[in-house]
């Protein structure tokens, strides 16, 4: 009896020198509110205008002339939307003679036709493509490739008799198409077609042509109206979307941007006033 009481009294008093594990404590460190992060959506970049092709196209025009590379800077201009507007039947009968109107004086019948170009035949056309293969290129010539302005010239005042008054254009019901100048072909937008392209795409020799009632009030003057070109900036073969040829080394490159065009307005040059549209 004594042994057992012994045993009991000594697993007591370890029992009693045992501590239970401490509870842990929370951290004092303060706690930090998580964010999340603002979602930036990135911009679509816009379209580039008149000024941004002249532009690549003097950079290009600037390297072919001095028998260096391509640069790589108009890389970045391939697949970007471009739109610019280009006036036809101007005032002078120089500017935009690729394109025509007509009023007719009995029906008051308004016609506008104006048409892309076909250069599939035409050997500097080829060498624009630089190898590319292709079946068919149409596109417009860019006029006035030196300035920035989309509207028709204004008439240049003589400086030898500046005292005599600029005579007023005569009043007329037609404007007809005159063959362009070749000093002036210096810059062409071009969409090279492959031989599997889908023939819808081809305008061929169908011209975009506008025909509207005009009222008995409306005096045949001498109009104008503006093109505006929508599309899309494509790209060469090596990549690049503006390609030049020079043939004469005392004359600038002639420079073609490759395209393909989407959206074709015909506008009143003097409104804004959007008469018709085509896709491509």
């Amino acid at each position: 009896m004594v042994l057992t009481a012994l045993f009991a009294t000594t697993l007591f008093a370890l029992a009693g020198c045992q501590q239970s594990d401490p509870e842990p404590q929370a951290s004092s460190a303060p706690k930090v509110a998580i964010e999340a992060l603002p979602t930036t959506t990135p911009k679509a970049l816009s379209a580039l205008g008149r000024a941004d092709i002249l532009a690549a196209v003097a950079a290009a025009a600037d390297e072919v002339a001095a028998g260096n590379p391509l640069p790589q800077s108009n890389l970045e201009l391939a697949n970007r939307s471009f739109e610019l507007t280009m006036p036809i039947a101007c005032a002078d009968g120089v500017t935009g003679a690729w394109g025509s109107w007509r009023l007719d004086p009995s029906s008051r019948v308004l016609r506008v036709s104006f048409s892309r170009q076909n250069w599939a035949a035409e050997p500097l056309f080829a060498d624009l493509a630089n190898g590319q293969p292709f079946e068919a290129a149409e596109g417009f010539w860019v006029e006035r490739p030196w300035t920035r302005s989309e509207q028709c010239p204004r008439p240049v005042v003589s400086a030898a008799a500046p005292g005599i008054p600029e005579k007023a254009p005569p009043k007329i019901a037609e404007a007809a198409p005159r063959d362009q100048a070749a000093p002036d072909n210096r810059l062409a937008l071009v969409q090279y077609f492959s031989s599997d392209a889908p023939r819808t795409l081809l305008r061929g020799k169908r011209p975009y042509a506008y025909t509207a009632k005009v009222q008995k009030d409306a005096e045949p003057t001498v109009r104008a109206f503006g093109v505006r070109i929508e599309g899309r900036i494509s790209a060469f073969g090596d990549g690049q979307p503006v390609h030049c040829v020079n043939r004469q080394t005392s004359k600038p490159p002639v420079c073609a941007v490759a395209v393909e065009f989407g959206k074709i307005t015909l506008e009143d040059a003097a409104t804004g006033e959007t008469l018709a549209d085509w896709d491509s």
